[in-house]
């Protein structure tokens, strides 16, 4: 059963983060826009009333990096994880907090050092590709795929997630012609989309629109935070050395959807300047599973990072999509969070508590599967409805440090602080 005495002293309130302004967080937060996210505020809302300054917060599932990064700019230390190329591109992109000179600098070396020349005959951009970016883009692609280091060197992480939110999009300010939506549509309804509407790739500067994003998401004071950005599996995350057992305030995150979205089918444009393909990363995050091998998969998941929370003060939001009419949150704690029963290091027994489960209702307008609207037989697919399900260790004493009326949505000065009115 919920902690109705916890729920009933804290008084979430999903109203608060529902009607913000939607543009209020800083700018690195739309860089990108990415399949099921949710929006800066909802992680927001629960690092400013339930966490201090440097508090860990970790999220497992990490996406385009929005709670390391929020957790990141309100003096946390944000981690993020994920196994995806893209999401971990990105993540690691917004975590590195370099000065925008330094970002600058590299990007007119880089900027120099193309020779339009060497790229006169290139190859190994395939056909699906080569029909959304006119051929001086696509010689700037390919020299940029070569020479910028994303996994290795944290400026270069920087380029390449500003470069994967440019990619494609309907204004000038992206590098495709006009494209229907920021994910990728599958290469045959673009190739129709493109011969309907009589469309001509244009003639963009990849080294200009990078400048221009650059300097539209970076100012010149650095997030007040840490952060920490991880490639890999969550179920490996306990043998990271930089997270220790114990040490986590706060785990908030969205494990993939189910049945719902094709993370590397939908990024298919992106992940392949990334990677060269897309369907590696569907296959690895089986995010078609069914219920059974969904609630295996997080029971490895909880096993594996309840531990990492502070025993006494620690506790997990776990933000979890309705499948038709299923409560897939209720069933997640029932089957698998009220059962576990992790084995310390002396030997002690760690079991956990449901602190509640909140419903938080998803605008028609934000739905990641209204891109279905069209065909009647996937429009059932629609998550109508989030709900974060929110345990702790059973004797973790979760506090709130901030009332919900002091929880407003301003603009964030240079310290990274919620002014308030």
């Amino acid at each position: 059963m919920p902690d109705k005495n916890w729920l009933r002293k804290v008084n979430i309130q999903t109203s608060i983060w529902q009607n913000n302004n939607r543009r209020w967080a800083i700018p690195l937060h739309y860089t990108c826009s990415y399949m099921a996210m949710f929006p800066p505020a909802l992680p927001h809302y629960f690092i400013r009333r339930f966490t201090e300054i440097e508090d860990i917060v970790l999220d497992p599932f990490s996406g385009r990096g929005t709670t390391a990064l929020e957790a990141m700019a309100q003096g946390r230390f944000g981690i993020g994880n994920d196994l995806n190329d893209l999401a971990f591109v990105l993540t690691k992109g917004k975590l590195v907090n370099p000065k925008l000179d330094d970002v600058l600098t590299r990007l007119s070396e880089l900027e120099c050092g193309y020779d339009r020349e060497e790229w006169l005959h290139f190859s190994g951009m395939p056909n699906k590709v080569r029909m959304i970016f006119h051929p001086e883009t696509q010689k700037q692609l390919m020299y940029l795929k070569r020479e910028l280091d994303w996994r290795g060197k944290d400026i270069d992480s920087f380029l390449t997630m500003v470069l994967m939110g440019a990619m494609h999009g309907q204004s000038s300010g992206f590098l495709s012609l006009s494209m229907p939506n920021t994910f990728s549509m599958s290469p045959n309804y673009v190739r129709k989309y493109i011969k309907k509407h009589d469309l001509r790739r244009p003639k963009r500067n990849v080294f200009t629109v990078l400048r221009k994003r650059c300097k539209r998401f970076l100012g010149r004071e650095s997030l007040s935070g840490k952060g920490l950005s991880i490639h890999g599996d969550v179920r490996n995350l306990n043998k990271i050395e930089e997270i220790e057992r114990n040490s986590v305030k706060m785990i908030f995150s969205s494990p993939p959807y189910l049945k719902v979205i094709k993370y590397g089918l939908y990024n298919w444009i992106r992940l392949w300047w990334l990677i060269g393909e897309h369907e590696s990363i569907d296959n690895k995050l089986d995010d078609a599973h069914s219920i059974k091998p969904y609630l295996n998969f997080m029971k490895d998941v909880l096993e594996t990072t309840l531990p990492l929370l502070n025993q006494k003060s620690g506790f997990a939001c776990w933000v979890i999509g309705d499948v038709k009419e299923l409560n897939l949150a209720k069933l997640v704690w029932e089957e698998v969070g009220s059962k576990i029963e992790i084995v310390g290091p002396k030997g002690n027994i760690s079991r956990y508590r449901l602190l509640g489960i909140i419903a938080d209702d998803i605008r028609n307008d934000e739905k990641v599967t209204k891109i279905w609207n069209s065909n009647k037989d996937k429009s059932g697919k629609a998550t109508m409805t989030d709900r974060i399900l929110i345990i702790a260790p059973e004797n973790s004493y979760v506090e709130s440090f901030m009332d919900n009326n002091e929880i407003v949505w301003n603009a964030i000065n240079v310290n990274h602080e919620v002014k308030v009115s």
